[in-house]
C-alpha cells in the first residue's frame, strides 16, 4: 500500500468530508439558541465541542462504517468515487469493519449521555412534556434517533438506501431535522426550537442530496438498488432538487418577510438583507449545470452550492451574534 492509497484510506474511512455535512448544521443549532447577551460565533464551549465530537468522528464515522460494511460487495465496487473499499477490502476483514461501525456507534451515544448529564440544563420551566420527562437528555434522544436512522438507512432488513424517496427523506430529516435540533438541544428545550428555520436547512439539505443520487446512478441501477435516481431517472431527480430549492428559498422569504425568529433580531434581519444575491446565485447554479447533467456537473454543483450557502450563513449568523466573535 503506497503512503496515497493509505492517506486516502484514513480520510475516507475517517469520513472527514462526511463530519462536516453533520457538523455545520448542528453548530448553526447551537448559535441560534444561546441567549441574547451571551451570543457569538466562535465554539469555545464544553457542551458543544463534546457534541461536535458525537456527530462527527463518533456517530458519522458509524454512519459511514456501516453503510460501508453492507455495499462494499456491492455497489460500492462499481462506484468510481468509492475507489477506497477495494483498499478496505484488501487489507481489513468485513466482520472487523462491522465491529469497529459499533464501536464508534456506541462511543458516540454514550459520550452524548455524559455531555447531556454533565453540561446540559435549562433555566426555565419545561415548556412542554417532552423536556419533562427526559429533562436535560433531550440531545441524547436526538443523538439515538440519528443513530437509528444511519441503521434502518444501511441494515438489509429495512434498507432505506433502496427505497425511492426514503433515501432523500432519511437524508433530510438526519443533516436537516435532527443535526440543528441537536445543537439546539444544547442550550434550550427541543420544543422551543424555530421549526420553521429548521424546515428551510432541511429543504435545503435536500436539494444538495439528491443531486448525490443521480451521480451514483449508473453503480446503483447496475446493482439493483432502487434509490431516488435510479426510480425517477437522473433529469427527474435533478428537477426535484430544483424544487427543493426554490421551496428553501420561498421559505426562508416568507420567515425574513414576517421576522420570524432569527429574523426577529434586527441586526440578522438586515445581514440577510445583504444576502439575497448568494441566495440568487445558488438557484442561478441549479439551473445551469441541471442542464445535460454529467457527473462532473453535478459534483461541481454540490461543492458551489456548499460554498454559497456556508458563505451565507455565516455571514447571517455574523448579523445574528451582532458581530460578536468571542463569548464574553
Amino acid at each position: 500500500m503506497s503512503p496515497s492509497d493509505l492517506s486516502e484510506l484514513i480520510v475516507s474511512l475517517g469520513g472527514v468530508k462526511f463530519w462536516v455535512v453533520a457538523m455545520v448544521p448542528l453548530y448553526i443549532g447551537w448559535v441560534l439558541a444561546q441567549p441574547p447577551t451571551t451570543r457569538h460565533l466562535f465554539p469555545d464551549e464544553a457542551p458543544l465541542i463534546l457534541a461536535l465530537l458525537v456527530i462527527g468522528p463518533f456517530l458519522s464515522t458509524f454512519t459511514l462504517l456501516f453503510n460501508t460494511y453492507y455495499d462494499m460487495g456491492t455497489t460500492d465496487r462499481r462506484n468510481p468515487r468509492k475507489r477506497y473499499t477495494q483498499v478496505v477490502a484488501e487489507i481489513v476483514e468485513p466482520e472487523t469493519l462491522l465491529w469497529a461501525a459499533i464501536g464508534f456507534g456506541a462511543l458516540g451515544l454514550l459520550l452524548a449521555v455524559y455531555t447531556s448529564a454533565n453540561f446540559v440544563s435549562y433555566t426555565v420551566p419545561p415548556p412542554g412534556p417532552l423536556t419533562a420527562a427526559v429533562g436535560p437528555h433531550g440531545f441524547t434522544i436526538v443523538m439515538a434517533l440519528v443513530a437509528l436512522l444511519s441503521v434502518v438507512y444501511s441494515h438489509p432488513a429495512v434498507r432505506w438506501k433502496g427505497v425511492a424517496g426514503m433515501d432523500l427523506v432519511t437524508n433530510m430529516i438526519g443533516f436537516g431535522v435532527l443535526c440543528p435540533l441537536g445543537g439546539w438541544a444544547l442550550v434550550q428545550p427541543l420544543e422551543l426550537a424555530p421549526w420553521w428555520y429548521i424546515a428551510t436547512i432541511t429543504l435545503f439539505l435536500g436539494a444538495v442530496y439528491a443531486p448525490t443520487t443521480a451521480a451514483d446512478y449508473d453503480a446503483d441501477k447496475a446493482t439493483g438498488i432502487r434509490t431516488l435516481a435510479v426510480r425517477l431517472g437522473v433529469r427527474r431527480t435533478l428537477l426535484l432538487g430544483f424544487a427543493l430549492q426554490i421551496a428553501s428559498v420561498a421559505s426562508l422569504a416568507l420567515g425574513w418577510s414576517q421576522r420570524w425568529f432569527p429574523f426577529s433580531v434586527s441586526s440578522a434581519y438586515d445581514a440577510m438583507a445583504q444576502l439575497w444575491p448568494f441566495i440568487g446565485l445558488q438557484v442561478v447554479f441549479y439551473a445551469l449545470f441541471s442542464r445535460r447533467p454529467s457527473v462532473g456537473k453535478i459534483w461541481a454543483l454540490l461543492l458551489l452550492l456548499s460554498i454559497t450557502e456556508g458563505v451565507g450563513v455565516l455571514l447571517m449568523l455574523w448579523g445574528f451574534v451582532q458581530a460578536r466573535t468571542f463569548g464574553p
